[in-house]
């Protein structure tokens, strides 16, 4: 048989790991042509398969295994050939070719045979790279449709490739190690074995991958990517502050310390001989021990005894020379408070190095030939401050850098750099060395005055007389600023010599003490105006500023006319100013310029708005007053300081001191105007009424009213100083008089009616005030209707506020208002001037309002005269003030003989009840409603009863129950007479509170006190008379009264000479703070008569107390060590209080 191109049939697999096939659909069990020749594979339904013999018929047979393709020969139907896909062979591809027979495989891999191809199967470090020819072939039952030819495929593994894994892979190509290490392969045979190996054994193929990095000192890592910090284990002394470098540190270290490591004492300085002006500083280098003297800014020498420091005068500079350098540096310190000049130009044959100050900011320029090479500025750090700045500009190696040293910037230096163009002109700074010359420097020039100190160029130091020119030596400099000698406000600058005043306009001088003329215009009801003539036209922009005091709403204030027409027109009207450019929509300068006072305005006009703008201008008015008319007529008042741009337009012919007559102008015509800003006389005639005293101000007066009048010309009276309202009304004013308004009691009894018709209809009522205070749940506050129309009605229901104010309703339910504490309302329409507005309630001054809902309209409607305001309907409490529409409610007459009050106000309904002056609940407390000796407080229309220690309840009518809190701590409790309890202890125990438990045995010899007492028998059993500090049955204890706290109600427990006493907070008193106090009730008797005599009688009970005391003590001294009931019961009692302290167990006495 003879083979044609291999075609992979489907039903095999096609294609093998790594070659990114998508494997087939899983094959069925015939799938892999296990039948033999002349027999015929079924599948069965299990999975399984069976083969069946067949006739020979050629290819019908499917004779070909392993997906070859079977082809028929010749007429004989018979006869066939099979075509074997790649890694088969035979008559029917039966045979698997072996690929591995070959042994392709190398360094000890295994060979796997595969159809067609073969795999190695490397040891560590090595892979296969195994050509593969791999095709798809697509088509059903030997039906070839078209074919893919796959390409090679190589798989590769570290350390060897190769079709037969024979070349070496060089893991050190792509220079792996980081900073200098160096690169060994694992695969080299030559780094294993022998002395200096590098590598430990000898060499394997199983570790020949991969590759090792040595590196240089002070770097780690797989890859030397690591930066060691010798830092990081703390290798700096005393405090030193260490700096990592590559390899290494460096210690920073203290004064006192020195050396590598700051673990050096330095003792340079305990000798030395610097100068007192000088710092020393000791050294330590090469193990000796030294000094250096530091010498403060601006001296120089071993004695620090030469003069670094010198002045220059604004306009020279001073020079010098210096030998050349490598490089071109200079180092100098100035003070200055100029805000520009030079400070240091350094020069050689081909560079300049120029340093100046710009807007009191630092700049250094390269020059090359009378060119800016570079240009290096330190913005935003002023340094015209007059303090001493250091400064250094170096060109170096191509690189200019300027540093300053200030405490602006980061770290107290700045530093800018730049790097510099090289060409053919490159001078020794920045290519090759120039032939020898020395540099000039230049400190000082155009505008610059100050002083410099430390010069150094090229490390050189500059003294003073080493330079030529206006050198003076020192720095001198006297701040002319103080004291300020500007006046009105003017800013001082201090030019170093000397100083300017910037002065605000309107002022001017060297020391702004001179003020540029006001002109007032219309002075005494005069018609004012001036006209100017600009020889040139003004532009592209137009500034127009001016002083402005007037107190007239309207009038011309300026005009640009071009051919009689009005081009550019300022003007006031209401009080604003308002310009109009021809051809533009006019525009209205916000606020009011009106008020008397005198303001700076400026106005700005572009390009656009100043086309035919003409020269001709006039000034506060024109030469016929009618031509003023649609602009408010002349102006009346003062303007100062009026300028166009930077022109200034002066109103009088004679110049001013110090100021030149404009020579782009021409004054015209000028009419009427007053030099100055001068007022009309207001005073006269005199505006004020009744007797009142006219003062004058600038143009506008105020009145010094006499008694009993006001308002600015004293015509409003004033009634209430007269007193006019009987107590306890209150006088109030209106506009018109007077009402007399006070508290009103109401016992739903009659209401009080009022009517508006008294109001003009030309007042708005729409806000309405009340003040009020009741219990009454159920109660009308106000009411008012006409006809259907709505009305208004405030009410108290269900002890909540309800309101309906012309249709507008507060929802319900309403604040709780029924407490017998005063309320204030506030009724108003959120839209005053509106048809139908929301109402808005404020209870009691509360910051945001209730909204009632709905639109309502005002309260006009009560001002008709059949309209009847109805106050306190079954109410029962106390009204307050009252108001409609700002009007209150009047609640008394005025007192007889008074004048009448207003004319126009409200006032009470024909026959309506007289109110009930005064605000007072029932007499609750009269007869008092509390038992027992219980005190009485009236809270408005309600009582509540203070009641003695041994009564309770609302009236003090249930006796306390001193038993209630279980004081006995065994027994029963009783109450006795006295309203106190008392514990009947069971058997065994005693106390107050049954506490202490009763021994029956008597004494015996085995019958002993802890303190050495002898113990004693008695009726309660044994006791021992303790010594102080010591308690118990026995003595046993320490005496710690205050350990279980005693005291009840919050009181605190002090121990005193082994006992207790406890302070009881207000309101309680007794032993343990258990008596409730009462309040204070007024004294029935004089405190001082029965004081003195209390007094003396306690200090004679003092006196005897103490005598009694002294013969206790004796007494006492001489009863130690015998049997004492009387202090068994003291100690017991003091332990019965104890809630907390446990009995002793019953112990056999010993």
């Amino acid at each position: 048989m003879s083979a044609r191109e291999p075609l992979e049939v489907p039903g095999k697999e096609a294609g093998r790991r790594d070659q990114g096939l998508v494997p087939s659909a899983t094959p069925s069990a015939c799938a892999s042509d296990p039948c033999a020749a002349g027999t015929k594979c079924q599948s069965t339904e299990s999975g399984g398969y069976t083969c069946e013999p067949v006739e020979l018929g050629g290819c019908a047979s499917q004779p070909c295994h392993h997906g070859a393709l079977c082809v028929s020969q010749g007429p004989d139907p018979s006869s066939f050939r099979c075509y074997c896909v790649p890694g088969f062979q035979g008559p029917y591809c039966e045979l698997d070719i072996d690929e591995c027979a070959s042994q392709p495989c190398h360094h000890g891999a295994t060979c796997h045979n595969l159809a067609d191809h073969y795999e190695c199967h490397c040891p560590l470090g090595y892979a296969a790279c195994v050509p593969v020819r791999t095709w798809v072939g697509l088509g059903h039952r030997g039906e070839v449709t078209g074919h893919l030819a796959i390409p090679d495929v190589f798989m590769y593994g570290p350390g060897f490739s190769g079709e037969r894994c024979e070349v070496d892979e060089d893991e050190c190509a792509s220079d792996p190690c980081h900073n200098g290490g160096r690169c060994l392969q694992r695969s080299d045979p030559a780094l294993y074995g022998g002395v200096q190996a590098t590598f430990p054994g000898a060499f394997s193929f199983s570790h020949a991958a991969g590759f090792l990095c040595t590196c240089p000192l002070g770097f780690a890592g797989l890859t030397c990517q690591e930066d060691v910090d010798e830092c990081q284990s703390e290798p700096c002394l005393h405090g030193g502050t260490c700096s990592d470098i590559v390899a290494g540190y460096i210690c920073q270290c203290p004064e006192a310390w020195g050396g590598h490591d700051c673990s050096v004492q330095l003792t340079g300085c305990q000798d030395h001989t610097c100068p007192l002006v000088a710092t020393c500083i000791p050294t330590f280098k090469s193990g000796l021990h030294s000094y250096a003297c530091r010498c403060p800014p601006g001296t120089y020498g071993p004695f620090c005894g030469q003069n670094t420091t010198f002045s220059v005068i604004s306009g020279s500079s001073v020079w010098g020379f210096v030998p050349a350098g490598d490089s071109l540096g200079l180092l100098l310190r100035f003070r200055t408070t100029l805000l520009a000049g030079a400070l240091a130009t350094l020069k050689d044959t081909q560079d300049s190095l120029e340093l100046v100050l710009l807007r009191a900011t630092l700049q250094a320029t390269l020059w090359r030939h009378g060119t800016a090479v570079l240009v290096l500025t330190l913005p935003d750090l002023a340094l015209n401050d007059g303090h001493w700045h250091q400064v250094e500009v170096v060109l170096h190696l191509g690189v200019l850098e300027l540093r300053l040293w200030h405490e602006g910037c980061p770290g107290q230096l700045c530093v800018v750099s730049g790097p510099v163009a090289t060409g053919p002109t490159a001078s020794v700074a920045s290519g090759p060395p120039r032939p020898p010359g020395p540099y000039s420097i230049h400190l000082g020039g155009w505008a610059f005055a100050g002083c410099f100190q430390d010069v150094h160029v090229e490390g050189h130091l500059l003294l003073p007389e080493e330079l030529s020119g206006n050198v003076f030596l020192g720095c001198k400099h006297r701040e002319p600023c103080q004291p300020l000698p500007c006046a009105h406000g003017g800013a001082c600058v201090d030019l170093w010599t000397h100083f300017r005043c910037d002065c605000p306009r309107p002022y001017h001088g060297p020391t702004c003490t001179d003020e540029v003329p006001a002109a007032t215009f219309g002075l005494g009801g005069t018609m004012s105006s001036v006209s100017f003539l600009l020889h040139q036209l003004l532009g592209p922009n137009l500034t127009v500023s001016f002083f402005l005091r007037t107190r007239e709403p309207a009038g011309l204030l300026l005009q640009f006319v071009n051919d009689s027409v009005a081009s550019l027109t300022v003007s006031l009207s209401e009080g604003q100013i308002r310009t109009e450019v021809l051809g533009h929509p006019a525009v209205i300068l916000p606020g009011h310029w009106d008020d008397g006072l005198r303001h700076l305005v400026m106005l700005s006009f572009g390009p656009d708005q100043l086309q035919d703008l003409g020269q001709q201008l006039y000034v506060g008015g024109k030469l016929y007053p009618d031509d003023t008319q649609p602009w408010g007529g002349p102006f009346r008042g003062c303007l100062q300081d009026l300028q166009l741009n930077d022109l200034h337009l002066p109103f009088f012919s004679s110049p001013m001191e110090n100021l030149s007559w404009p020579s782009e102008l021409n004054i015209g015509q000028s009419s009427n105007l007053t030099q100055g800003c001068v007022s009309e006389d207001m005073c006269n005639p005199n505006p004020c009424f009744n007797g009142g005293t006219c003062h004058d101000t600038w143009n506008d007066f105020y009145c010094t009213c006499s008694d009993n009048f006001t308002g600015p010309t004293c015509a409003q009276q004033l009634w209430c100083p007269s007193q006019p309202c009987l107590p306890p009304a209150t006088c109030e004013e209106v506009p018109d008089g007077f009402i007399c308004v006070a508290e009103t009691t109401f016992r739903e009894g009659p209401p009080a009616v009022f009517s508006g018709h008294n109001v003009s209809w030309a007042r708005a009522l729409s806000v309405l005030t009340l003040a009020f205070r009741t219990r009454d749940p159920e109660a009308g506050l106000l009411r008012a209707a006409e006809g259907a129309h709505s009305g208004i009605w405030l009410a108290v229901r269900n002890g909540s506020l309800a309101a309906d104010v012309a249709g507008s309703v507060l929802p319900a339910p309403g604040p709780r208002v029924a407490d017998g504490a005063w309320h204030r309302v506030r009724l108003a329409r959120e839209l005053p001037q509106a048809t139908a507005s929301r109402w808005l309630l404020w209870l009691d001054g509360a910051a945001t309002p209730m909204v009632l809902q709905g639109l309502g309209g005002d309260l006009g409607f009560l001002q008709g005269p059949d309209v009847r305001v109805l106050l306190a309907e079954n109410f029962t409490g106390c009204l307050g003030r009252v108001a409609l529409g700002g009007f209150p409610l009047p609640s008394a007459p005025p007192r007889p003989g008074a004048i009448p009050g207003a004319r126009e106000r409200f006032v009470a309904w024909p026959g309506s009840p007289a109110m009930h002056l005064g605000c007072r609940g029932a007499p609750v407390c009269a007869p008092s409603p509390c038992l027992h000796g219980g005190a009485c407080r009236d809270l408005f229309d309600v009582f509540a009863c203070t009641c003695s220690p041994a009564w309770e309840g609302p009236r003090c009518e249930a006796r306390v129950d001193p038993c209630r809190s279980s004081p006995c701590v065994r027994g029963q409790c009783h109450t006795s007479p006295d309203g106190r309890f008392e514990c009947r202890c069971p058997p065994g125990f005693a106390g107050p509170r049954c506490r202490v438990p009763v021994l029956p045995q008597g004494c015996s010899l085995n019958s002993t006190c802890k303190d050495g007492t002898p113990c004693e028998g008695g009726p309660l059993g044994t006791n021992c008379s303790c010594q102080k500090g010591l308690v118990g049955l026995r003595c046993q204890s320490l005496d710690v009264p205050c350990e279980a706290n005693p005291c009840l109600n919050g009181g605190t427990c002090r121990a005193v000479s082994g006992i207790f006493e406890c302070t009881c907070n207000t309101g309680f008193s007794g032993q343990f703070c258990e008596v409730v106090k009462s309040l204070p009730l007024p004294l029935p008797f004089p405190l001082l008569e029965v004081a003195v005599p209390a007094a003396c009688a306690c200090l004679l009970l003092l006196l005897l107390g103490l005598f009694s005391g002294i013969l206790a003590a004796r007494k006492r001294r001489q009863s130690e060590g015998t049997y004492s009931p009387s202090q068994q019961e003291v100690a017991g009692a003091r332990l019965e209080m104890d809630s907390v302290l446990k009995v002793p167990p019953e112990e056999r006495l010993i």
